[in-house]
Order: structure tokens, then C-alpha cells, then sequence
């Protein structure tokens, strides 16, 4: 396995990938290690059988070099594509493969370096109090307790939410959502969220009860090239189960009213 460390000029580098001998540098769904489309080519470094091969122009080790031209794969050898630094070497030894869905996402953490503070994560209110209130994820390790109660980092004062209702989780694998045992459950695009949890995608909508939030990555637009997956569409209100109980108790106070009205009349 190679062992791929990823930054940008000046910035640190992120956590190291490791992967397959053969593996691709580029912006392309399919490639190893993903770079921002703005940036690389869908392909733009080969790498197999222990050589490389560029298809777009690449710096390799300070050198500039043209598509087609190749080379071996030293024990250490740096790309350069744009201003972004790409450092591949051995793995060490008990390394294990990185998960597609990593790779991605430390895809995303370059994108957001690039756009700056407008790349960060974040959720909207679309349905409950304070509608259009939005609060950002801070950088990755990072969670976000989402409740009514003062054990809450992001409280939003509900019945229906339980005091600490769900946990945002920003890592290096992603933003996942995990349900903290809710009264009324956690939702994503309709489908109930575990204590195991569920990754979050750009335009996901998050039901806390009767709260509904809205997941944007801006990040995500970027990496695919301005192409995102499609938004699902608010959900229509869920009846509140103190509703029955409101009701029952008006219409006693009525009925007492009336009843002191004719006592008195």
C-alpha cells in the first residue's frame, strides 16, 4: 500500500490516506484521491505498478512535467498540482486501506480551505422556532448537541425536542447525525435515524419531531463540480400529540365558564 499525504501551500497537511499501489490523483469520482475540480483534471496522476504517469501538467518533485511523460515511484516522490501538494510514500506496516467515504471527505476539507469561512458546513431551521436561524460546524473533530435543554450546544426551545434530542458529529470520515435516545426521533429524508447514526449530504433535511433543519455543504457543489444531489422536499407538519390534550382542556374551560355565567345569570 502508499501512504498519500495531502495539503495545501501553507496550510497544514491533512491526515495521511492510505491506499492501493494503484491509485489516481484527480478530481474524478473514481479517483483515490480526490482534489477539487476547479484544480485537477479527472485524472491527472497514475499511479500503478510502481511508476507514474501524468495526463495533465504536474510538478514532480519541483519538476515541471507535461502530460504523458512518467516516471518511478521512489521511496518518496511529491506531486504538485495547482497549489495543492500531494506526497506519496510506503505505507508503514500495518496500515489499513482508507475508506472511500474518507477520501471524500478530506476531499471536501480541501474545498472548504479554499472557499474560506463561506465553506464550512451548516444547518438552517426551515420548520420551528426561529425559523431561519442557522448555526455552522466547527472544524473537524467536532460534534454539535442539538436539544431544548441547557445540556444542548445549539438549543431550540420546543416541547418536542428532547432536552439533549441529537448529536452532529463533524470528523474526518464526514458529518454524521446520531439520535441521542429522542422522545421523538430523528429523521433524515424520512428515514429514521439509529444509535449508530447516518451520514449527512448536502440538502439533507433533518426531522427533530416537529423541527426541521436543512444540512448545506457548500463544499460538496464544489468537489462535483457544481453538480449536488437532489433536495427533498419539506415534509408536511406532524400532529402534535399534546393537540388532543390542548383541546380537551379549552373545552372544559368553556363548559366551566358557561356554567358560572348561568349560576350567576
Amino acid at each position: 500500500m502508499l501512504r498519500f499525504e495531502v495539503r495545501e501551500e501553507g496550510q497544514t497537511p491533512l491526515p495521511p490516506i492510505d491506499a492501493a499501489d494503484d491509485a489516481v490523483i484527480g478530481s474524478g469520482a473514481s479517483a483515490t484521491i480526490r482534489l477539487p475540480a476547479a484544480i485537477a483534471e479527472a485524472a491527472h496522476v497514475q499511479i500503478e505498478n510502481g511508476a507514474w504517469k501524468a495526463f495533465a501538467e504536474t510538478v514532480v518533485d519541483g519538476v515541471s512535467r507535461g502530460a504523458g511523460q512518467i516516471g518511478p515511484i521512489a521511496e518518496t516522490v511529491e506531486f504538485g498540482i495547482g497549489r495543492y501538494r500531494v506526497r506519496v510514500q510506503k505505507s508503514p506496516t500495518g496500515a489499513i486501506a482508507a475508506t472511500p467515504q474518507r477520501t471524500e471527505s478530506l476531499a471536501r476539507e480541501l474545498v472548504r480551505a479554499m472557499l474560506g469561512d463561506s465553506g464550512a458546513p451548516e444547518l438552517e431551521i426551515e420548520r420551528g422556532p426561529r425559523a431561519g436561524s442557522k448555526r455552522r460546524l466547527a472544524p473537524p473533530e467536532s460534534s454539535l448537541i442539538v436539544g431544548r435543554g441547557d445540556e444542548a450546544a445549539w438549543v431550540i426551545v420546543d416541547e418536542d425536542l428532547s432536552r439533549a434530542h441529537a448529536e452532529i458529529r463533524r470528523g474526518w470520515d464526514g458529518v454524521r447525525i446520531v439520535d441521542l435516545d429522542s422522545k421523538n426521533g430523528t429523521r433524515v429524508d424520512g428515514v429514521a435515524v439509529g444509535g449508530e447514526g447516518m451520514p449527512l449530504r448536502d440538502g439533507a433535511l433533518v426531522e427533530l419531531g416537529p423541527v426541521v433543519l436543512r444540512f448545506r455543504d457548500p463544499a460538496e457543489k464544489h468537489l462535483h463540480g457544481g453538480a449536488i444531489p437532489a433536495r427533498a422536499s419539506l415534509p408536511p407538519p406532524r400532529s402534535s400529540p399534546r393537540a388532543p390534550i390542548v383541546i380537551a382542556a379549552v373545552v372544559a374551560v368553556l363548559a366551566v365558564a358557561g356554567i358560572v355565567w348561568v349560576l350567576a345569570g
